[in-house]
């Protein structure tokens, strides 16, 4: 901390050369100021001066005389402004407010800012708008990480979590609006927001600064929105929709609603966002009356902005989630009953503020809670069975956690300073207080032979350990003591934007992390540039490597306090069809866990990546980039030396690579229109693949091998573009995404789960799915509206998501099942009023 203020210190006090020109202040509607807007003065249509707004919305254009100029001012996400006449002096400041992109356009003669090669971002950045999500076309619309998938470097794995750069969830740190929203124990991305809440979504999987110093897979940063000084509202599928699985019967209700507005004309705004959700999830492979299951899920977002005085900003927001899933879990393989009844509540109220002081120094503070409760309750007490191609009874678990975070944070940004050309520094500290509290109530498993079930009362086991049922493996759970694991950590940063030239920048900087659990003290420096190579602005390098460390997971501290487990197993010959021929062989054997925090360290990371972009004819703009990641002491249960098996030791010995190389191409057309398609070629593996705990029954030594998201090979295009096929059929849209990829990896099984082979030496089948939709925009009523309806994997193309991979002698491959198959999906969006 006396380095950090040291070098505060030191900045502060260079002499600055301020250049003899006036200084241009930039900010949106609501008086926030918009950094890395480019801003140019042309005199007879001829540049005369251009500059770029640093942190505080504020550039000076040098050396500029007196007199009249256009002024122009672009930065994408908003309109373009352009003012001529503008009466410009030496030493003089001019504001200018630019005004967002909205999806209705009220005004006329607007144009949008056009997209352009920004020297002045370094992060590898990927985006998409508020726009591009409601626009494109994507599976499951109304859950915002599906979009999040259609980011070049982002994979979404079965679940729906998504993995940035091939890293694992809890490794990349997921902001919204600036405060961590991740779940606190487990690190999963769990938040749901209306998609038409969004200004932005943007992924920065490398070089990303060292204010985002917690993940090693980078960033994912939410932005939504706030009102303005017109009262705007948006209603989205309205309408519920019904399907034909096993007979017509309700489908799912996906209402979105937000609304907007001041409360006081230029200085209070108000931004409501709800959405909701009730599904009935049809398996046509499970019996009729027993195949669906329902889901209740509902959202809303309240946000209020005060400017306190015109450099004086404050924003509070209140966020709650819940989800009510009747069977959850359910699927083709594991039936009603046999699934537990899910019940999640969360609550993210924070506030933040912002001063801006007339120097050009920018103060930022905020003060945010989140909370996750989490209740899985079984339907009953029946024993409960798995066999190889189903599971019975009532599920074995009842869980209830809760997952809390405190987070306090302060970030800097001084004004420019001149010395061998132009410092942006900022320096921040961010305080976060994590707790955990669980209990678990397990009843048993038993495994049986091929196709048999239990009934009630009938247990695997008696004392003598004769099955009194053809098993072959009985798992007991011992009585999970209470979980309370908290974490407290303190981090700071520093980092400086150094533009050297026009053309050049470079990005030094350096982060300090200690937390309360492995209490060392981390210091990570980083550094990444960009290099300009035309006077024309169309060509960018880019580079930099940073040392990365990362946050503890509380999940696995945690897991010594769920209990243990003792499997007792059988034989599987033959001959085992009868209780008489089916004998315990061995066992009990007992798995246990166990963290000795006073060993650990903190797991590190180095990243670096080259990336290149470059503008090429007809407004193409093209990315190509190189990652490496290199992760070592990462934390893994595994077995001690020397120690029996099955007793499981929190340990450094993880090892992660990744490598990749991504190219993509994006045209942007008139009127929000827009294609773009990337190719991704990666490989994510770990040392020790395999991931121990006392709910996971696996059987093996730890071994190599490729994450469950690795994809080796990945294309996806989406588009949003006019539709003409007849010249009577006006303002028709026409939407599409696309996606093609090597199958995810699985491991196969025998019927007493131990591991065939390597870990993940099988894969699902290659995935592919075309959806496309066709919108029809109208007045009605005195209203806007939009009509969109169109195909979900329109080629019919079986993509399986579950798969049964025990095998024995009555099942000897994998089968898959649940496929996605094709659908039909419309949408009904209500704009406003004309």
């Amino acid at each position: 901390m006396r380095a950090l203020l040291l070098t505060v210190a030191i900045v502060c006090t260079v002499a600055a050369q301020t250049a003899n020109g006036p200084t241009i202040v930039v900010v949106d509607e609501n008086g926030v100021a918009v950094p890395s807007a480019r801003v140019s003065l042309e005199s007879a249509g001829q540049p005369i001066a251009h500059c770029e707004t640093s942190f505080s919305g504020r550039c000076s254009l040098p050396n500029v005389v007196a007199g009249l100029y256009t002024l122009r001012v672009q930065k994408e996400g908003f309109y373009a402004l352009e003012q001529a006449a503008v009466q410009v002096s030496p030493r003089a400041t001019v504001d200018v407010a630019l005004t967002r992109t909205q999806e209705i356009h009220e005004v006329v003669d607007v144009r949008e800012s056009p997209p352009a090669i920004d020297p002045a971002q370094v992060a590898s950045k990927e985006s998409l708008s508020g726009l591009d999500i409601v626009n494109m076309v994507f599976p499951t619309a109304h859950d915002y990480r599906n979009a999040v998938s259609f980011i070049p470097g982002v994979v979404n794995d079965q679940s729906g979590q998504p993995h940035v750069a091939g890293a694992q969830t809890y490794q990349t740190i997921t902001l919204l609006d600036g405060f961590n929203v991740t779940q606190p124990a487990n690190g999963q991305l769990l938040i749901r927001v209306s998609t038409d809440a969004f200004r932005s979504i943007q992924v920065q999987p490398s070089r990303e600064p060292a204010e985002f110093g917690k993940g090693s897979g980078g960033a994912l940063l939410l932005n939504t929105g706030i009102g303005d000084d017109h009262f705007r509202f948006w209603a989205t599928n309205f309408i519920p929709s019904f399907q034909n699985k096993h007979g017509w019967r309700f489908d799912q209700f996906l209402p979105l609603f937000t609304f907007s507005g001041p409360i006081v004309k230029h200085k209070i705004w108000f931004y409501n966002a709800f959405d909701g959700e009730y599904d009935n999830l049809v398996y046509t492979a499970l019996p009729v009356g027993q195949d669906n299951d329902h889901i209740l899920r509902f959202g809303n977002q309240t946000k209020l902005q005060s400017n306190i005085t015109e450099r004086n900003i404050l924003t509070t927001s209140f966020l709650v989630n819940h989800l009510h899933d009747q069977y959850a879990f359910l699927s083709p393989q594991s039936p009603q009953f046999a699934n537990p009844k899910d019940v999640e509540y969360s609550y993210f109220p924070s506030i933040k503020d912002q001063h801006y002081f007339a120097n050009g120094m920018l103060v930022e503070t905020g003060l945010g809670f989140d909370q996750y409760d989490i209740n899985l309750t079984p339907y009953g007490s029946k024993p409960y069975f798995v066999n190889t191609n189903t599971s019975g009874g009532n599920f074995y678990l009842n869980a209830e956690t809760i997952a809390t975070r405190w987070q306090g944070f302060a970030n800097v940004y001084l004004p420019p300073q001149q010395w061998h050309g132009r410092h942006d520094f900022k320096v921040g500290v961010d305080l976060d207080h994590i707790s955990y509290d669980a209990h678990f109530s397990r009843q048993p498993i038993s495994f049986l032979v091929a196709d048999n079930t239990l009934t009630s009362g009938n247990l695997c086991l008696t004392a003598n350990q004769n099955a009194q049922f053809p098993c072959t493996r009985y798992s007991t759970f011992t009585q999970a003591p209470l979980v309370e694991q908290n974490n407290a950590e303190v981090s700071a940063y520093a980092e400086d934007r150094w533009a050297i030239t026009d053309r050049l920048l470079l990005e030094p900087g350096v982060r300090f992390d200690w937390d309360d659990v492995v209490h060392h003290a981390n210091f990570a420096p980083r550094l990444a540039g960009t290099y300009v190579l035309d006077n024309s602005g169309s060509t960018k390098l880019s580079a930099g490597i940073g040392l990365i460390y990362e946050a503890t997971p509380i999940f696995l501290i945690a897991r010594p306090y769920s209990g243990t487990r003792q499997d007792t197993f059988f034989s599987t010959a033959p001959n085992c069809t009868t209780p008489t021929n089916c004998v315990g062989v061995s066992g009990p054997v007992e798995t246990r866990f166990t963290a000795n925090t006073a060993d650990l360290e903190s797991p590190r990371f180095l990243n670096w990546s080259v990336g290149l972009e470059k503008k090429l004819p007809a407004m193409i703009y093209m990315k190509a980039e190189f990652f490496q990641r290199r992760g070592n002491s990462g934390f893994v249960y595994d077995t001690a030396a020397n120690s029996p098996t099955g007793n499981f030791v929190l340990q450094n010995t993880r090892q992660d690579h990744y490598d990749a190389f991504q190219i993509s191409l994006r045209r942007t057309f008139r009127e929000t229109y827009s294609i773009m398609g990337a190719y991704t070629r990666s490989s994510a593996r770990t040392n020790q693949a395999l991931d121990f705990n006392v709910d996971n029954s696996v059987l093996a030594r730890q071994q190599p091998g490729p994450y469950p998201w690795d994809t080796p090979n990945r294309f996806f295009s989406w588009g949003y573009l006019p539709f003409f096929p007849l010249p009577i059929i006006h303002q028709l849209e026409f939407a599409y995404s696309m996606e093609a990829r090597t199958g995810f990896p699985f491991n196969e099984y025998t019927d007493q789960l131990q591991l065939i082979g390597k870990p993940g030496a099988q894969r699902f089948p290659d995935y592919f799915s075309l959806n496309v939709q066709l919108e029809k925009r109208f007045h009605l009523l005195g209203y806007y509206l939009a009509l969109r309806g169109g195909m979900d994997n329109i080629t019919g193309r079986c993509d399986p998501f579950v798969v049964n991979s025990i095998i024995d002698a009555t099942h000897p491959q994998p089968t898959f099942t649940a496929c996605l198959g094709r659908a039909f999906t419309s949408r009904i969006r209500l704009l406003g009023r004309k």
